[in-house]
């Protein structure tokens, strides 16, 4: 594999790690420092790489589930050819020939609950950038700058 093809394949992932790095430790700063309008703006970075993360974790999910697709497709391939070549059914290995359609079964009960783990965590993510990005400054002035009763 080339070093571009990597770099491309890798860039939404890296992009993604960037941007909730970004918008760590800018809504940290921002919160720290009282700056409101810096602060709601900061929420548009997590929204931002809300969206890169669901892309790219919903890609290798995906990628994920065609390979266990593939395996189960080649090894139904596999058996039929060796049908057709005149084995009989009872001579076919119960383990199949390359796959375990058990093991493939436990690879799809983990991409399901590595789907559900990072769904929840996004729709957190995303939930509180939006959150912060409607609503940031006034969450700023009310807690930090000039008190409830004031703002």
């Amino acid at each position: 594999m080339s070093v571009l093809r990597y770099i491309f394949q890798r860039f939404s992932g890296f992009a993604a790690i960037l941007g909730l790095t970004a918008w760590i430790v800018g809504t940290v700063l921002t919160w720290w420092f009282g700056e409101a309008d810096t602060f709601q703006r900061t929420g548009a970075l997590g929204v931002a790489a809300s969206v890169l993360f669901f892309t790219d974790r919903l890609t290798q999910i995906e990628l994920g589930r065609q390979r266990s697709v593939e395996r189960l497709l080649h090894e139904y391939g596999v058996e039929l050819a060796a049908l057709r070549h005149g084995t009989k059914p009872q001579e076919l290995p119960s383990k199949g020939f390359a796959v375990d359609f058990l093991t493939e079964e436990r690879n799809f009960d983990e991409l399901r609950r590595k789907a559900d783990m990072f769904n929840f965590f996004n729709v957190v993510l995303i939930t509180l950038a939006t959150l912060q990005w409607g609503f940031g400054d006034r969450l700023i002035n009310h807690f930090s700058m000039c008190g409830p009763s004031q703002c």
